[in-house]
């Protein structure tokens, strides 16, 4: 299956979302007193000329800084700066218009639209090779997504992002793109479990997520990973613990599991440390399960093979 790489979060983006999602006051925060202004703060952190690099506080009229209207990504602080750059950038323009709908598009995920309700996997995890394959188990697929492009939030988003809005097929493609990307980190998981031959079926599995992120914890709920029970319905328990000195106090930060409860569920717990601290002072003293699978997105670490009991990917 090829994955949508990850998108690029900006921490301070993701807390604004976050904030303004849950009634946090934005003006305690960051002085922010509107979805408008929380955009445009959004906004701000991109915008430089992209062919001189300056920044608009460099500039006689800071206005005077020009978006692109093709891609309503990238900045030039003039019309020289344009045309002297447009060589280059009519190879990109395309992709960057994509990116810059998705930039935006991403701000549901923090409003709890994006992913829909997904369905369990009716088709052997095998047999499942792209994305398309995994869009065609979804139940009422065009009904989900009818719902988010008319829900609330996304109506919020477009009167406050301060950008023309896409066409609706362009919008739907964003929410596919960023469902997909939302279900990279459970779907990875669950296809490393297949390819070691580890059962969920024949008992309760333990995950570690070494070199967890600030980015990866900042905003997590508990459900996040609740695909890997839709990829194995029937499952006999899936815990998921995510580890690392990045790891942000949030829902998951809750103790690890020593046995399992619920069947066909998954339990997601983050642990702020280095790997070898946690499984010295936790695993060892049996305060947490051995895991079943080691898995590193992007850990930061070279591998070494201390623990053989688990197979790493």
């Amino acid at each position: 299956m090829h994955f949508l790489p990850g998108l690029w979060k900006s921490s301070v983006s993701s807390f604004l979302a976050r904030s303004a999602v849950e009634g946090n006051s934005l003006t305690t925060n960051f002085g922010i007193r509107t979805y408008a202004e929380m955009f445009q703060k959004m906004e701000d952190t991109y915008k430089f000329c992209v062919q001189c690099k300056k920044l608009p506080s460099r500039l006689p009229d800071p206005r005077a800084m020009r978006r692109c209207k093709r891609c309503q990504n990238i900045y030039y602080c003039s019309s020289e700066c344009q045309r002297e750059n447009w060589p280059i950038h009519k190879k990109f323009c395309r992709k960057l218009k994509v990116a810059a709908i998705d930039r935006l598009v991403e701000w549901l995920i923090f409003t709890g639209d994006i992913p829909f309700p997904t369905s369990p996997w009716t088709t052997s995890i095998t047999n499942i090779k792209t994305w398309e394959d995994w869009f065609a188990m979804q139940e009422s697929l065009e009904v989900k997504l009818d719902a988010i492009m008319a829900g609330r939030y996304m109506g919020i988003l477009w009167a406050n992002a301060g950008k023309p809005k896409p066409e609706n097929s362009e919008l739907r493609e964003s929410v596919k793109r960023l469902t997909t990307d939302f279900f990279t980190r459970p779907m990875t998981i669950g296809f490393a479990l297949n390819t070691f031959r580890v059962d969920p079926y024949g008992g309760p599995v333990t995950i570690h997520v070494v070199g967890a992120s600030h980015i990866e914890t900042l905003n997590i709920r508990a459900t996040d990973y609740d695909e890997l029970a839709k990829m194995f319905p029937g499952n006999q328990g899936l815990e998921v613990v995510m580890i690392g000195p990045e790891v942000v106090d949030g829902p998951v930060m809750r103790p690890p599991l020593t046995a399992y409860g619920p069947r066909g569920r998954v339990y997601v717990s983050g642990y702020k440390s280095l790997y070898h601290d946690f499984w010295e002072t936790v695993v060892e003293n049996e305060r947490a399960a051995r895991p079943d699978l080691v898995v590193g997105f992007h850990p930061g670490i070279y591998y070494v093979k201390l623990y053989p009991s688990a197979p790493v990917t």
